[in-house]
């Protein structure tokens, strides 16, 4: 396709900028080569319009784009910029931006470290959106460093980096750079670290779609331009937007070699919608030392942002099941992990996981004896809770010599079933609580009626159905909760073991209703007895429903 002239002007200033200009935009110095200062990456310098609008991130007036600054954005340096005798305490090697830039004394920002050679962001727990230039291939992005936290907190006040706020390059997932081939122009790169940044450090949330931006919408831009600490620019408007290209958009940020790979933000939902990377010259000559460059807000070429979403497109294209950026369905877990105590044998207190069944799917879960479950403290206790909240089945002792738990149940109404996970008694304990869902035979049912008063509890004058068990077999029984099962009045039930024991009972699971669970332990198969009455001297009827699986 043709591209309009001030369209390949543009991308011709962007491609031919490092060939040019005074400022380098090759990879900073390998470790051990002559001390010298990082080169700083942008495929062409950028430049201040109108009023010089950067701030820093402590003394921004948005809270979003503080945070942004804070826990999103990273600046690329090299290992030689890094002082890291004391982990606890990293500094930065190198000059001041006013011995670096030969700045004249009223300029600002002079007495800032220049580490930085470039800058990204955050966009997944373990990936950072840059631009292409600033890592050129995989042996390049091994030897860059992603620096978090590199930013003031006071004026001449540097937040405390750690070697834990530094990151290396695992792999390359997505880049591209354009040459003068190609009709459009992209320059991105999206890295993955060697390591998770989550919980400590959040991923920015990327604009979603392909739609252009407007002319004149605000933008704002975060990162470390001429290599200083990240500074926040928000004074920023689209100027134009190259909507039949979708590939750049220009806008009147006021950023320097180093803002290269900055996420720009657009400002109405504060998402990442483009790639800082290329603009105008960055300083003049002002007698013998030298100043930011000025221009106007109509005035110069303006700053080339690449829109976000050709970055996004070919890393989902080599990478489809990333949730957060590909809006892939999330896996389905099989697991959690728990640390409980005091929880009265799993009644308070409890670690909870959700699992959703359809009716005939078999839930085997446990602290034990399932593919992941782990018991690493304690005597665990599991319970199971249908989709109405009644418990539906529960186990103390099937696995792991009699401490650990397991349980399983084939469900005979679809939904979201809850596992609890507690301690036996008032005792602490955790672990992983794992399960596996298969298809499960029928369950076998039953139910009778009764119409009982005066019961003392369920502990006289009950209505009693016998059901057998087999070791292992789950039982739900009760006057709510189980398909078929009704009632009036306050109901309560008991279950009998082989040998006349009650081993477990239930008030009030559903109301003034009941509902109880149990699992056969092994060596414990046989007749059990289900005796339904009412609570204290009053009146019930109703049907008793149970199921055995």
């Amino acid at each position: 396709m043709s591209v309009p002239a001030p369209h390949l002007r543009a991308k011709l200033l962007g491609t031919l900028f490092c060939t040019f200009t005074a400022l380098a935009c090759g990879p900073a110095p390998e470790s051990g080569a002559p001390e010298q200062q990082p080169a700083l990456n942008e495929s062409s310098a950028p430049v201040v319009y109108g009023t010089d609008d950067r701030q820093d991130v402590y003394a921004h007036s948005s809270a979003v784009l503080r945070e942004r600054a804070r826990l999103s954005t990273v600046a690329l340096m090299s290992p030689s910029a890094l002082n890291t005798t004391n982990p606890n305490n990293v500094t930065f090697n190198g000059q001041t931006l006013g011995q670096y830039a030969n700045l004249c004394t009223d300029q600002r920002f002079r007495s800032d470290p220049t580490a930085a050679y470039c800058s990204g962001t955050l966009i997944d727990d373990d990936l950072v959106l840059t631009a292409g230039h600033c890592v050129e291939d995989l042996t390049d992005c091994k030897s860059a460093r992603f620096v978090f936290k590199y930013y003031r907190t006071a004026e001449g006040t540097l937040e405390t980096v750690t070697t834990q706020d530094i990151f290396t390059c695992k792999a390359l997932l997505a880049r591209h750079l354009s040459d003068e081939t190609e009709d459009t122009y992209v320059d991105f790169a999206i890295v993955q670290l060697d390591r998770s940044a989550a919980p400590r450090f959040t991923p920015a949330p990327v604009r979603p779609g392909n739609a252009p931006l407007a002319v004149g919408a605000n933008v704002a831009v975060i990162g470390s331009g001429s290599g200083i600490p990240f500074k926040i620019d928000s004074g920023g408007s689209v100027r134009e937007n190259y909507a039949e290209f979708m590939d750049y958009f220009v806008a009147t940020t006021d950023t320097f070699g180093g803002n290269s790979g900055s996420g720009v933000y657009e400002t109405v939902n504060n998402t990442v919608a483009g790639i800082l990377v290329f603009g105008d010259e960055d300083y003049m000559a002002r007698g013998s030392c030298n100043v930011v460059n000025t221009c106007t807000e109509t005035g110069c070429e303006g700053e080339g942002i690449i829109y976000v979403h050709n970055a996004i497109t070919e890393f989902c294209a080599n990478n489809p099941g990333n949730v957060r950026l590909c809006n892939a369905t999330p896996p389905v877990p099989t697991k959690y992990t728990f640390t409980a105590t005091n929880t009265a044998s799993a009644t308070r207190n409890t670690v909870n996981g959700t699992v959703t069944l359809a009716a005939g799917q078999k839930l085997t879960v446990g602290t034990c004896g399932v593919t992941g479950a782990a018991l690493t403290s304690g005597d665990s206790w599991l319970r199971l809770r249908g989709p109405s909240g009644a418990e539906v089945a529960s186990n103390d002792d099937g696995c792991d010599s009699g401490v650990g738990s397991k349980l399983s149940y084939t469900a005979t109404v679809a939904g979201t079933y809850e596992v609890r996970a507690g301690c036996y008694q008032n005792g602490g304990c955790g672990g992983t609580v794992a399960w596996e869902v298969t298809q499960g035979s029928t369950p076998t049912q039953g139910s009778f009626t009764f119409d009982v008063s005066n019961t003392a509890n369920a502990t006289t004058g009950t209505a009693n159905g016998d059901v057998t068990l087999q070791a292992g077999q789950s039982l739900s029984f009760g006057s709510c909760g189980v398909a078929g099962a009704s009632g009036t009045g306050d109901t309560v039930v008991r279950l009998f073991n082989t040998a006349g024991q009650q081993v477990t009972f239930n008030d009030d699971a559903c109301g003034s209703l009941s509902h109880a669970a149990y699992t056969a332990p092994a060596g414990a198969g046989g007749t059990y007895q289900i005796r339904v009455g009412c609570f204290g001297s009053s009146a019930c009827s109703g049907t008793l429903a149970w199921t055995v699986q």
